[in-house]
């Protein structure tokens, strides 16, 4: 094999390997809060990896991420929520994303799949949908995003304590640049994940079923 053609595909390996490290990009070190960000091989903007430890039964937290109307009271940026569809592991929401001026609102169908697994985990995938009807009563001048993906798992580490971690990648669509994206990028799950773990303290989430 040719010394040059080696050469160039250990370049391309060690770009490749550069490009799969996450970068802690904001932590809260009293809430215990870790973002990562890393760049995407198909896109200009970012995504992010996000974790925290929760001391909450896994039981609990997940009546806060079931609990879709009470979104906008936390998860950050978003603003309005609507069930469009629901069935026992799949739910199709639409949500309304606030975005700071002078950028205007977005809006987006979103998909959710659930999987709970043997070891005790729940997994629940996520993804904004093209095609998806919407009711011409929630229909406004808002900017449709396709492009949104992310996936939630948590793992029970004891009996009352959880690991939360979310990963999310998205197109904010509309000429955002994507400097300015990928500098706030990890605001909005650091932001969620502290309201998250104020959530996980109302009376309503402890109430035996």
């Amino acid at each position: 094999m040719p010394y040059f053609f080696v050469l160039c595909l250990l370049f391309l390996q060690s770009v490749a390997l550069a490009n799969d490290e996450w970068e802690l990009a904001k932590q809260d070190k009293e809430r215990n809060i870790q973002v990562y960000t890393r760049p995407q091989l198909d896109s200009p903007y970012h995504e992010f990896r996000a974790q925290t430890l929760v001391e909450q039964p896994l039981k609990t937290v997940w009546a806060v991420l079931v609990d879709i109307n009470a979104w906008p009271q936390w998860l950050a940026r978003i603003k309005q929520v609507k069930i469009l569809k629901k069935e026992p592991e799949k739910t199709w929401v639409y949500v309304v994303y606030k975005l700071p001026y002078p950028f205007v609102e977005r809006d987006m169908v979103l998909y959710s799949h659930v999987q709970k697994l043997v070891n005790g985990q729940i997994v629940v995938q996520t993804q904004a949908l093209e095609h998806y009807p919407v009711p011409k009563e929630i229909q406004a001048k808002r900017i449709r995003l396709t492009e949104f993906k992310s996936t939630w798992r948590l793992s029970p580490l004891s009996p009352t304590m959880t690991k939360v971690e979310l990963w999310g990648s998205g197109n904010p669509e509309s000429f955002v640049p994507a400097m300015i994206f990928n500098y706030n990028l990890a605001d909005e799950p650091l932001q969620s994940l502290k309201q998250l773990r104020k959530m996980v303290l109302r009376p309503q989430y402890h109430r035996k079923k």
